[in-house]
């Protein structure tokens, strides 16, 4: 990616005030800068901090119901996963035992499945449009609430201190992800969208597990730097054995649950980006529309 395009996916990131008053100037910044790593970190900071603010405590009070509902999405999803999970492993111990790394690879394919079906559902009310950006926050927190409960949190993850930075970076990473594929939508039919939501889904969680993997120093170390994610998910070794299963030890049913969560994230924002595309008929009923 260029840095104009990625200036452009910063620029989007603000809320609309804030980019009619500044953003030529931001993107004049960005274009000139002499260090344009540092320059594009503090940007992608404060667009953060703008969007935050406009999520101030009363505004979240009034919208208390959907705040509370969206809370709720990552237990519920969990609570599926730990069932299809369990479904998943008894078929596949039954059919044969060399299948059960493979049943409870499968057993996250129906839990996204419902994760989309679940965020197209819930972006068909106005207020949930408006806490757009608070979605990747409010199912991080949810996911961070279980993994701190004693005894059964370990079921997303042995190291808690891991789990804690893997989650940041990934709500960090999604929240600008959430504003990209919202803007994509409301440009481009939704089957130009998904391609693109789906890959940048898979790269945002790759990296966010290799954080997980660097703040762990006990486990496979050549695992660590890029494969966290997709050997704990898929149960692949990928030329190491034995790996998968060190992995899936370690991080248990963390990958898995923030994939069913960016999949519900990614299916809000692109619904509401379609929404926003749609004309609205503002003609009364009953009233006759005559020719000119």
């Amino acid at each position: 990616m260029t840095r104009a395009r990625l200036a452009r996916l910063l620029l989007a990131m603000y809320p609309r005030a804030v980019r009619d008053r500044y953003g030529d100037e931001i993107a004049d910044l960005l274009a000139r800068s002499s260090r344009p790593v540092r320059d594009l970190a503090d940007v992608a900071w404060c667009a953060l901090v703008e969007q935050g603010s406009l999520m101030s405590l009363p505004r979240l009070r009034a919208r208390l119901p959907q705040v509370a509902k969206l809370l709720a999405v990552a237990p519920m999803l969990a609570l599926v996963l730990l069932a299809a999970t369990t479904v998943g492993l008894f078929s596949a111990a039954a059919i044969d035992d060399g299948l059960v790394e493979t049943g409870q690879a499968a057993a996250v394919v129906p839990v996204v499945v419902l994760a989309v079906l679940l965020g197209r559902r819930v972006s068909r009310g106005a207020a949930t449009t408006g806490l757009l950006l608070c979605v990747p926050a409010l199912l991080a927190l949810g996911v961070l609430a279980m993994a701190s409960v004693p005894g059964a949190g370990e079921a997303l993850g042995e190291n808690r201190a891991a789990v804690a930075v893997t989650l940041a970076v990934w709500w960090l990473l999604l929240t600008g992800l959430v504003v990209a594929v919202r803007r994509l939508a409301a440009r481009v039919p939704a089957p130009a969208v998904v391609p693109v939501a789906v890959l940048a889904g898979f790269a945002l969680l790759g990296l966010a597990f290799t954080a997980y993997g660097s703040a762990v120093t006990h486990a496979n170390t050549d695992l660590a730097a890029h494969l966290w994610y997709a050997g704990a998910l898929t149960t692949y070794d990928f030329g190491l054995p034995g790996a998968a299963m060190e992995l899936s030890e370690e991080t248990k049913l963390l990958p898995a649950l923030l994939t069913a969560c960016t999949a519900f994230s990614l299916a809000v924002a692109g619904a509401t980006g379609q929404t926003s595309r749609i004309p609205v008929d503002t003609t009364p009923r009953g009233s006759v529309v005559t020719a000119a």
